[in-house]
Parts: C-alpha cells; sequence; structure tokens
C-alpha cells in the first residue's frame, strides 16, 4: 500500500499591482492596438504573489538602471502591495529564476496582474494564490505522509517541497527521473 500525501500552500487575495501598465509607459514594453506586446526591453513575468523580471539583453546596463529606478520608485509606496525587491545575485542565490534580473515580490493579499492595459493598482474580486516569497507564513503548505513504514506522530517542521520526490523515491513509492533535495524519513 502506498502512503497518502497533500500540500496545500495559497493566500487570500483582494488586490492587484499589475506592472505590465508601467513597464509600456517607461518604453520598456511596445504593445499594438490590441494591446499585445510587440517589443519588449524587460518584461514581468508573473506567477501569482510575484512577477520576475526578465531581461532581453543582459547587457543593457541603462535598461536595467531605468527598471531599478522604476521598481524603487513602486515599491517605496506602501499602497503598491510590495513586501520586497530582490535583485538578480540574491535571487540566484535563492535559486530563482535564473535569467531574471529582478524579482517583485508582494505582500499576503496581494497578485500580479498581467494586462498591458488598465489601472496599475486594484480592488479585485476575492480569490486565492501561489507563487509569492517562499518565506512568507501565510503561503506555507501542509505536508501530509501517512501510510506503511511512515513514522506515526512526528513532525518534520518545515521543509522543503524539493524534498518530496527524493522521500517517495528513496521509500519506492515513486520514481522520479530527477529530483532535487533530501530525504526526510528516516
Amino acid at each position: 500500500m502506498l502512503p497518502s500525501f497533500r500540500t496545500t500552500g495559497l493566500f487570500r487575495t483582494d488586490a492587484q499591482l499589475n506592472l505590465f501598465p508601467l513597464f509600456r509607459d517607461a518604453k520598456l514594453i511596445t504593445v499594438n492596438e490590441k494591446g499585445k506586446i510587440t517589443e519588449w526591453k524587460r518584461l514581468p513575468w508573473v506567477t501569482g504573489g510575484s512577477a520576475a523580471i526578465m531581461l532581453k539583453d543582459p547587457n543593457d546596463t541603462a535598461t536595467i538602471s531605468q527598471v531599478r529606478e522604476l521598481l524603487a520608485k513602486v515599491a517605496s509606496d506602501p499602497a503598491n502591495g510590495v513586501d520586497r525587491i530582490l535583485e538578480a545575485d540574491e535571487l540566484h542565490k535563492r535559486g530563482g529564476y535564473p535569467p531574471a534580473s529582478f524579482f517583485v515580490g508582494l505582500k499576503p493579499g496581494w497578485r500580479t496582474g498581467s494586462t498591458t492595459d488598465g489601472q496599475v493598482l486594484s480592488k479585485i474580486k476575492m480569490g486565492g494564490t501561489h507563487g509569492a516569497m517562499p518565506d512568507l507564513p501565510d503561503l506555507h503548505a501542509s505536508f501530509f505522509l501517512v501510510g506503511p513504514g511512515v513514522p506515526a506522530g512526528n513532525s518534520l517542521g518545515t521543509i522543503d517541497m524539493r524534498d518530496v520526490a527524493p522521500t517517495l523515491s528513496a521509500r519506492g513509492w515513486a520514481s522520479f527521473a530527477k529530483r532535487d533535495g533530501r530525504v526526510l524519513l528516516p
């Protein structure tokens, strides 16, 4: 009999920060009359509660400076919902988004928008999202593993989700061709 497991990790949202109009107005993206992006220098890659800022030309220091200033201005106003901005070195040290030059992490309650028109800030219908900074407690997921060979009543504490595949593989409960992380059970 295989063990069962479950994860969750969702936080409530009722506000939205849409970086696309800001990037459009700063001429970092160009859109046609239908709002479709036709050209870009830096592009927000939205992931729910955050956005990775992708660079077209990694050697374009002028655009990097322009984006840095734009994001600092957005982050300086608490009404915009920005929790923090990571630059490439810090982001990559944490293992996230190798091609990104910046990462915009939002506060709980906020999600990123993805339209090239409309408002930068808006109230939205209550919903939920993933994709925020992993150290936000509101986004921590629950992980339960129950079954033969699983010690009862033990807490693993906070784990890295990359540890799930090696744990299941080590016990023969699943097979994964590639797996990062460590085995959680003795």
